[in-house]
């Protein structure tokens, strides 16, 4: 499912606008349900917008692609030990966790205590950090393709290693979040399998510092109502704190 929604994906993308009976000729192997199924799915993650009987590329999202991963590691270093700091509070012994990838996500894996938990991650920076630094921790990755730029394995095999696994809590990162786009991320197939996530963790949490507040990328991976918990800090605005809260969703910020 996941290929064939980024192949129908790609094809939008490189024609910029398609009408639903060229997607039908161009891929003859989809129903027509299937088609509007995917068509479906692809607008409400953001990369497309619809009309009758078209489909468009979502340019305000194509225009601002992932940055790679040592970019942002010195970022707001301090702010995101905070947070981690205060999401480890949330974690208890014997637990089975997911930790996302991600700079903040490193940070989270840093705090953790050396003590008994299931920790599966898409991350293999974070996952040989545990391995060597919190050998209490079992440690557990997803399958996939590495991304050179996110450090993340996701894709083909990536959602299929949850199937067998039971996750306690999810903890998330997010490149952006926005009131109309919610949380976003920049790449497809990690977006993916963060939405798989979403629904098979019993509890949810969004690591975020506000510098990705007000920010979209091109996937929308999960709205308000999808998560539990955002972890953030105080540069947090009134209109997201608004948006969060009246979804049901605890904030968690650090530094109050």
């Amino acid at each position: 499912m996941l290929e064939r929604r980024a192949a129908l994906r790609n094809y939008i993308q490189a024609k910029g606008e398609v009408t639903t009976l060229e997607l039908l000729e161009q891929f003859p192997e989809k129903s027509p349900a299937t088609v509007r199924r995917d068509l479906s799915y692809l607008e409400k993650t953001g990369c497309i917008t619809r009309t009758h009987g078209m489909a468009r590329v979502n340019r305000q999202f194509v225009m601002q692609p992932e940055s790679f991963y040592y970019e942002r590691e010195g970022e707001n270093e301090r702010v995101k030990r905070a947070i981690a700091a205060s999401a480890v509070s949330l974690v208890e012994e014997r637990r089975s966790l997911f930790l996302d990838s991600g700079t903040t996500l490193m940070a989270f894996a840093r705090a953790l205590p050396d003590i008994n938990l299931s920790v599966l991650t898409a991350a293999p920076n974070i996952a040989l950090y545990i391995a060597t630094k919190k050998p209490t921790c079992t440690v557990l990755l997803t399958g996939g393709t590495l991304n050179p730029k996110t450090l993340s394995c996701s894709g083909y095999g990536s959602a299929e290693s949850l199937n067998l696994l039971n996750i306690d809590i999810a903890f998330m990162g997010a490149s952006g979040f926005s009131v109309s786009s919610g949380f976003t991320a920049g790449e497809y197939f990690e977006s993916e399998l963060k939405r798989a996530l979403l629904t098979k963790a019993v509890m949810s949490i969004v690591l975020m510092d506000s510098s990705k507040i007000g920010k979209s990328m091109p996937y929308t991976f999960a709205r308000p109502a999808d998560v539990d918990v955002v972890v953030t800090d105080r540069g947090i605005d009134a209109t997201a704190r608004r948006a969060l809260t009246e979804k049901g969703v605890t904030l968690l910020i650090c530094g109050e």
